[in-house]
């Protein structure tokens, strides 16, 4: 990545639409391989169940230009795309460095920035383990990410929001994952930071004993 491609995404990196992006990214949102211009789109898509948080997005996107929202064939889904970007494609060489691999950029510190990009990234990876009187802590899955990764992520909640964060392991089908913790300390100023932002289908996930939607 260039110095012209980090200055073209730095520019503009405290406007909503792409903070949100930002957050998006470092959950379920997907950029694009970059075309033959060095653009990129970004492709969002949910389970149906939460449709009107895609439909959402889509209304928070609509500066970069977003594409009509659509069903994914044989699957309960719906998705979207924006428009091409050349700040989506700053983007994708940032987290892709490879092309096609997200990772988390060295310089996350100067992306990940407002709550609102907190609170995408929790809504779509985000778990309030709670339990009565005796634990309530947020945890963040990063299972595509790697230990160094989710280090830097743990600093960047620090630096940037004050939040206090571990890197925990969970073993899924056999696999060991890392995810992020939000240590007990943190968790009111965490939901004090995102409750604002946090879309009615996901109170959920920062209500005690709330049970997800059916």
């Amino acid at each position: 990545m260039s110095y012209e491609d980090e200055d073209i995404v730095l520019h503009t990196i405290e406007k909503e639409e792409l903070q949100i992006a930002i957050g998006s990214i470092l959950g379920d949102g997907y950029l694009t391989a970059l075309s033959k211009k060095g653009k990129s789109r970004l492709w969002i898509k949910y389970d149906d169940k939460a449709f009107s948080y895609l439909m959402w997005l889509r209304d928070k996107l609509k500066p970069f230009g977003v594409g009509l929202v659509k069903k994914k064939k044989g699957y309960n889904q719906h998705y979207f795309l924006t428009d091409s970007s050349d700040i989506l494609g700053g983007l994708q060489k940032i987290f892709y460095p490879d092309g096609h691999t997200k990772c988390v950029p060295e310089n996350i510190r100067k992306l990940l920035l407002k709550p609102i990009a907190l609170a995408g990234w929790y809504m779509d990876d985000g778990h309030f383990d709670w339990r009565f009187k005796y634990h309530r802590n947020p945890t963040i899955a990063t299972y595509c990410f790697s230990h160094k990764d989710c280090i830097c992520l743990t600093e960047t909640l620090c630096e940037n929001f004050r939040i206090q964060s571990k890197v925990h392991k969970c073993t899924m089908r056999g696999k060991v994952y890392n995810r992020l913790y939000i240590l007990s300390n943190s968790v009111d100023k965490f939901f004090n930071l995102i409750k604002p932002y946090i879309h009615p289908h996901f109170l959920y996930k920062i209500q005690e004993g709330r049970q997800q939607p059916r």
